[in-house]
């Protein structure tokens, strides 16, 4: 159940269920009230309209009675006055010529002496009463005798102070009694929400702590489907994605503690070079002019590999931060492979590698900035002639559609790589050499440079060793529709 259920199920409750227990308080103390503060007599009180409804229908039964004289009837009609007189606790006394001639009820212990002198100053017609009991008088006549009825009840009275004083204690009791039901209704609806929420809170800090004191793997596991779901999802996504990062820098610390080595390693040897040259040519050890042309240009030499390398280093560096310029055009893979192979076959065939492209599809057009396309090219032509083993190497460049996409190759017949190396070729600085004794065949920074070209066109690349022998390298580009 979602938290906004319970929020409304629980205000609804904390409304029914204090109305409700209220009703059913004020009844009970309602009821408790009426039987502390009146009599515990059993008597019936009336009202007076009620009482002088009761004298009437007894005298009614009365002028019956005594019209059913002497008849089988007579006997019911007397159970019937006596039961009367029993429920409203009156008694009846009828009366000729100044003889009882018939009593229901309880006696003539109410009917006193003083009350009858009283009701008999009155002409026997009226009521009197000493503040104990009431005494009713009438005269009936039936079948032309005249009757006396006297009715008496006795007077309830009730201590109106004490009734005030009971009514105080009950009002304060109730509205106790009230304000208690509302806070434990309060109370047990704080729980009913508030359970569903302490939990989550109490799983998401302890997640937070986990993550806080570098444990990374931790998951939260959440299974009730409410407002804490997508949270504890977020912050799933969140560790994950954490993680990640934290696993990426330490990579990219580990690769700029590799790349800062690499480099170090890679400019000393020319460094060294150079210097010892420098140095034989102050110590007068080239004491010819052809040995001094011929340490010049070895001078000249390592001097140009540095620049290479410093200028990939930074080339490599502006694409890293992604701050290296970027114009992207439609261009035909056929034409430009074409133009680059006219414009540098000379310079590869100098190198000892010949290249030979088959024949592309005139259709083939991607998406690309011409400079990355040729640096492309120009890296890993570079690398099939410094690693070639023959004496004149072959590359074959090559391009196909594949769906929406186009690949492009490029092979060698040169020694290949272990297997295990192919997946690391496009790191920064890695050459399959791992002592790296022979600098002068590269500085690694080549393919990573393809790499990050690749990707900054849209597709990617890899390396696998041909059967026959070689390496062949595979660039997947998306395909540029239209004009």
């Amino acid at each position: 159940m979602t938290i906004r259920k319970r929020l409304f199920i629980s205000n609804i409750l904390m409304l029914v269920i204090p109305a409700l227990l209220a009703l059913l308080v004020l009844a009970a103390a309602l009821l408790l009230f009426f039987s502390t503060a009146l009599p515990s007599s059993g008597y019936h009180l009336l009202s007076s309209h009620e009482l002088s409804e009761a004298r009437g229908e007894l005298t009614e039964a009365a002028a019956d009675w005594l019209s059913a004289a002497g008849t089988a009837g007579q006997a019911d009609l007397a159970d019937r006055l006596r039961q009367t007189c029993q429920q409203s606790q009156m008694t009846l006394v009828i009366e000729h010529d100044g003889a009882v001639v018939g009593q229901f009820g309880t006696g003539s212990d109410g009917q006193t002496e003083l009350l009858r002198d009283a009701l008999g100053a009155l002409g026997n017609d009226g009521v009197v009463s000493d503040g104990n009991t009431d005494l009713f008088g009438a005269q009936i006549t039936v079948s032309g005798d005249a009757y006396q009825i006297r009715i008496s009840n006795p007077v309830i009275s009730v201590d109106s102070h004490r009734i005030k004083v009971l009514a105080v204690i009950f009002a304060v009791s109730v509205a106790a009694v009230v304000l208690l039901i509302i806070f434990l209704t309060n109370r047990f609806l704080i729980h009913f929400v508030f359970q569903n929420i302490a939990g989550p809170l109490r799983t998401l800090a302890e997640g937070v702590r986990q993550i806080r004191d570098g444990n990374l793997s931790h998951r939260i596991s959440y299974q009730n489907r409410d407002e804490f779901l997508p949270v504890c999802e977020a912050f799933n996504d969140m560790a994950v994605r954490l993680r990640a990062s934290v696993e990426q820098s330490q990579k990219e610390e580990a690769s700029r503690k590799e790349l800062l080595a690499s480099i170090s390693h890679d400019i000393r040897s020319p460094l060294t070079a150079i210097r010892a040259y420098v140095e034989g040519l102050l110590d007068g050890v080239a004491d010819t002019p052809e040995r001094q042309r011929a340490y010049l240009s070895i001078v000249q030499r390592k001097t140009i590999e540095l620049d290479r390398m410093v200028k990939k280093l930074f080339l490599f560096s502006k694409m890293d931060m992604g701050e290296y310029p970027y114009s992207p055009e439609r261009i035909g893979l056929s034409g430009e492979i074409e133009d680059f192979v006219l414009a540098s076959e000379e310079e590869y065939r100098r190198q000892g590698l010949q290249i030979v492209v088959r024949a592309i599809p005139q259709d083939l057009f991607i998406q690309a900035d011409p400079t990355y396309f040729y640096s492309i090219l120009t890296n890993l032509l570079d690398n099939s002639a410094k690693y070639r083993q023959k004496e004149v190497g072959t590359a074959v460049i090559a391009a196909e559609a594949v769906g929406q996409q186009v690949v492009l190759t490029v092979e060698d017949d040169g020694p290949g790589v272990p297997e295990e190396a192919l997946p690391k070729l496009f790191d920064v600085f890695y050459r399959s050499d791992p002592a790296r004794k022979h600098p002068n065949q590269g500085s690694g920074l080549g393919l990573a440079i393809v790499s990050k070209s690749v990707e900054r066109m849209g597709g990617h690349i890899r390396a696998e060793n041909r059967p026959e022998g070689g390496l062949r390298m595979t660039l997947v580009l998306p395909r540029a529709q239209g004009e």
